[in-house]
C-alpha cells in the first residue's frame, strides 16, 4: 500500500489552529487567558530569533500550553469551539492545489493521514470533511466531562510525527511501501516526516526547508496563499 501524509497548518490550510483557538477564547470571555498564553510563550520567540532555539523546540511549548486556554470548559463548550475553528477559521483558508493532491491520493486508494500538532478534535473535523483515512494529532485531557488544561503527550510535532506515523501503521499491520509513499509539509520542523518517504513535497516551504529541499532535489510546490 502507498501512503500520503499531510501536515495541516501552513500546508493544506494557511490558517493556524492556535491563533484560531486564541481568537475564539478571547471572544468568549477569555481575554486574560489569551494574554497570558502569549506572554508565557513570548520568550521562545526571541530565543528562536536569536538562533538559540530550533524551529521544532520553538513550536512545542506553544502546543503544550494550548490546554490552558480551555481549562474548566465542558466537553460541549469545547466541541463548539473546535467546530468553529475548523469550519469558520481554518477551512476558508484551504490551499486548492494541495487539497487537490490529497483528493488524488484518496481517489487512487492510498492511505491518507493528516499529521499535525493541531488539537485532535479540530483535526478530526477537518479530516472527516476531507474523507481521509485517519488523523494523528495532539490530545487534550478530559476528566468528569471537563477539560483539565493538560495537553497529553506525545505532542504531534517535529520529529515525533515520523514516530507516530510509523506506530500508527505498525499497530494496524499495514504493509506500507514507504519508498512509493508521499509526504507534504511546509516547515523545516517536519523534515523527518518528509524524509521517511520516497516522494517528499515541500509546500510553500520556509527558507530552511526550501534550501534542504533543493539540496535533496525534492519537489517544491508553491501556491498563492493568504496567511491568517
Amino acid at each position: 500500500m502507498i501512503g500520503a501524509f499531510f501536515d495541516v497548518d501552513g500546508t493544506l490550510y494557511t490558517a493556524n489552529m492556535s491563533r484560531g483557538l486564541a481568537q475564539y477564547v478571547a471572544e468568549h470571555g477569555g481575554k486574560w487567558r489569551v494574554r497570558w498564553y502569549w506572554v508565557r510563550n513570548l520568550p521562545y520567540y526571541y530565543l528562536r530569533q536569536l538562533g538559540l532555539m530550533s524551529e521544532e523546540d520553538f513550536r512545542k511549548p506553544w502546543v503544550q500550553s494550548l490546554g490552558s486556554l480551555i481549562r474548566g470548559w465542558s466537553v460541549e463548550q469545547g466541541d463548539l469551539a473546535f467546530r468553529w475553528i475548523a469550519e469558520q477559521y481554518i477551512q476558508p483558508t484551504a490551499q486548492p492545489d494541495v487539497i487537490a493532491r490529497l483528493r488524488e491520493h484518496i481517489a487512487q486508494g492510498h492511505l491518507t493521514l493528516l499529521v499535525s500538532a493541531m488539537l485532535t478534535p479540530t483535526l478530526k473535523i477537518l479530516g472527516d470533511a476531507l474523507g481521509v483515512t485517519d488523523v494523528i494529532g495532539t490530545n487534550v485531557e478530559v476528566m468528569d466531562g471537563r477539560f483539565t488544561g493538560r495537553v497529553l503527550p506525545p505532542i504531534c510535532t517535529g520529529s515525533a510525527k515520523e514516530r507516530l506515523v510509523r506506530e500508527w501503521v505498525h499497530a494496524r499491520g499495514i504493509a506500507l511501501d514507504w519508498h512509493a509513499s508521499y509526504a507534504y509539509a511546509d516547515s523545516i520542523s517536519d523534515v523527518k516526516l518528509l524524509e521517511m518517504v520516497g516522494h517528499p513535497v515541500a509546500v510553500n516551504p520556509d527558507s530552511m526547508l526550501a534550501t534542504h529541499a533543493r539540496n535533496k532535489n525534492w519537489e517544491i510546490l508553491t501556491t498563492t496563499r493568504e496567511v491568517r
